[in-house]
């Protein structure tokens, strides 16, 4: 029996796999199409419709897109034509009507390349590589797979990729390479389980039924057969579910188990005429024949070969009507009836004499193809010999050009250099002159404060006075708060001093000293800092802010406990300094210039400073930067 294609796509619409879900989702969409006017949506409504009917009855999916494709054609609605006519070939595939899936692929192919849609086009040069294929028509099939696979590498699509190693598989399996059949659709089925595209993992898995079965191995054959048609029924794919149980009968056939044969053959029977499928149910009455016919039950055997022969006269199977009129003709020799065997017999010759004229006529039109190919290519040939000397020319157009640019592009070039020499001149005195004043004030500044810091602690040893001693002290804090700050001006401003890395450092540095001061605990986070490239504005507030909020910390919290946190992420630094202090009522308590400082320096980075506190709950100073 011939398998109906495996190209099962509707172009980004999931066929329902449950009764139910796909009952409520066809009632639902059909009350929306009732309401709808004549317009783009309506079109669309018409295909997903179409879509929930594929599975369980092609022939009334077909009736909605059929009209979908009438609307489109008086929208004049591209995008519609295409998917429609994609898919009505899909839904004749699955009545076995080959050629009619060829047909309207190639109308989906002329309104997909009007809209150049590369998707659409791998899946519709699929569907009719699929038809050649299950026409026999290898060279065809091939060809159009080439052209799908082109398609699919620019969407980068798995499953189009999938179902052309099917494809390639189903020729393998034609010409008898079954094992070379076997590894691809091995391919074909890891591709398939990834997308979890459980449809098409059952047909693989009946496609290995049926290899096995050839390669004469029935226990793995069996195995996959009946793995198919678990999946089928749990999906409730009807559409497959008449081929699974048409391979597993056939196999017990072969193995002479005529009666779960039978069981299985009527299953397959049930579902192929549910489906409409008349190529099916020939099948179907074809393989009960041979059953019949095996256990010499004749007239039973006369009767299913009757039905499958009107069916395949009806479908115009001419193959199906010669072996099924051999089938009567012995059946009614064994039952002693001369009269009916004599004329089926000279039916079968006829058709016979049919199949054999066919094959001429198909030979005739290959070989007459294949000359017409041979001009062709002819043609080609010459168009190619043209079409490099006209190569040639633009070559050497596009040489003068670039060469032309290229020029140009040097000039431009020398120009950008002699401005931007000037301006690393500029900014090599900017650099030498940060050096110098950083120098000087080191050299000089620093050496004058550490000797007055130093002479005001000595003579402080010999004080007597309460008075004179206070003035010393005074002198020795303002000396050592005037270095640090002088520490502080050097380090912003010296060159090769702006990376993030000794912002941490210095932070670091300075959180330790001034918390160990007073014994308070410290839990500094800092790592991302060092991912953040700031420029030297930056780097100078994030460091005064910081520090203003850990020296308020330590000064007035009362905590126990300081965390430091840094984050980096999404163009934003995230710098929070919090204490497990007193805290205070933000709405009550007056702005000193301390937080007036930090506000107007994270004004200047144009970053946002808030301080979360409330009484006996500690105080949190947060500010986001971006960078």
């Amino acid at each position: 029996m011939l398998k109906v294609a495996h190209i099962f796509l509707t172009l980004m619409m999931a066929i329902p796999a449950r009764g139910i879900a796909q009952t409520e989702e066809t009632d639902s969409l059909i009350n929306l199409l009732n309401k709808s006017a004549d317009d783009s949506n309506k079109v669309n409504l018409l295909r997903n419709i179409g879509v929930t009917y594929a599975n369980q009855d092609p022939r009334k999916a077909i009736e909605y897109w059929k009209q979908g494709v009438a609307l489109s054609y008086k929208l004049n609605y591209i995008k519609g034509l295409s998917g429609n006519y994609i898919n009505i070939g899909t839904g004749y595939s699955f009545l076995s009507k080959i050629d009619s899936t060829i047909i309207y692929a190639d109308s989906g192919i002329k309104y997909s390349k009007i809209l150049g849609d590369p998707n659409r086009l791998a899946l519709v040069y699929l569907n009719k590589a699929d038809g050649y294929r299950n026409l026999s028509n290898f060279r065809s099939a091939l060809l159009y797979c080439d052209t799908a696979s082109m398609y699919a590498a620019r969407t980068g699509n798995t499953d189009r990729l999938a179902r052309i190693y099917d494809i390639i598989s189903g020729i393998y399996s034609e010409q008898k390479q079954f094992s070379a059949a076997l590894d691809i659709q091995k391919k074909a089925l890891a591709l398939y389980i990834k997308d979890r595209n459980e449809i098409m993992e059952g047909q693989v898995y009946d496609d290995f039924g049926a290899l096995y079965q050839q390669m004469g191995k029935p226990d793995s054959a069996i195995h996959y057969f009946k793995r198919a048609i678990s999946m089928g029924e749990r999906l409730k794919d009807n559409k497959n579910l008449a081929t699974y149980y048409h391979s597993m009968a056939q196999l017990l056939t072969e193995q002479n188990n005529f009666k779960e044969a039978e069981i299985y053959a009527a299953r397959s029977l049930q579902y192929a005429e549910e489906q409409e499928n008349n190529n099916q149910v020939s099948g179907v009455y074809s393989l009960l024949g041979n059953i019949y016919l095996k256990q010499k039950k004749y007239s039973e055997a006369v009767k299913a070969a009757n039905t499958a022969y009107e069916y395949a006269r009806e479908e115009v199977q001419i193959g199906q009507q010669q072996v099924m009129a051999a089938l009567l003709a012995e059946a009614y020799s064994e039952m002693g009836d001369e009269k009916n065997a004599f004329r089926y017999l000279k039916i079968s010759a006829g058709l016979k004499d049919s199949i054999t004229q066919q094959q001429y006529d198909d030979q005739v039109a290959n070989l007459q193809s294949a000359f017409e190919l041979k001009e062709k290519d002819k043609e080609i040939v010459l168009l190619e010999k043209d079409r490099e000397l006209q190569q040639q020319k633009l070559q050497q157009q596009r040489l003068l050009i670039a060469g032309s640019i290229g020029l140009a592009v040097l000039a431009l070039a020398g120009i950008w250099l002699v401005i931007n020499r000037n301006k690393l001149r500029q900014q090599m005195k900017e650099l030498e002159l940060r050096n110098q004043i950083a120098a000087d004030l080191h050299d000089e500044v620093g050496s004058s404060l550490s000797s007055i810091h130093m002479l005001s602690q000595m003579a402080n040893r010999n004080v007597e006075s309460n008075n004179q001693k206070h003035i010393l002290d005074k002198v020795s804090v303002n000396a050592k708060e005037t270095m640090d700050r002088m520490s502080d001006i050097v380090w912003m401003i010296k060159p090769g001093e702006s990376e993030a890395g000794s912002l941490k450092q210095r932070m670091e540095r300075f959180a330790y000293e001034i918390s160990s001061s007073k014994n308070i605990s410290l839990q500094l986070v800092l790592d991302e800092m060092e991912k953040t490239k700031l420029t030297m504005d930056q780097r100078k507030n994030i460091w005064l802010i910081f520090k203003e909020a850990v020296n308020n910390a330590v000064k007035y919290s009362g905590t126990e406990k300081i965390e430091v946190t840094t984050n980096a992420g999404n163009k934003e630094l995230l710098v929070q300094i919090k204490d497990f202090g007193k805290g205070f009522d933000t709405d009550l308590v007056k702005k000193g210039n301390g937080l007036d400082n930090m506000q107007q320096r994270a004004t200047d980075l144009g970053a946002g400073l808030r301080v979360l506190s409330a009484p006996g709950e500690g105080t949190a100073v947060v500010l986001r930067m971006p960078v």
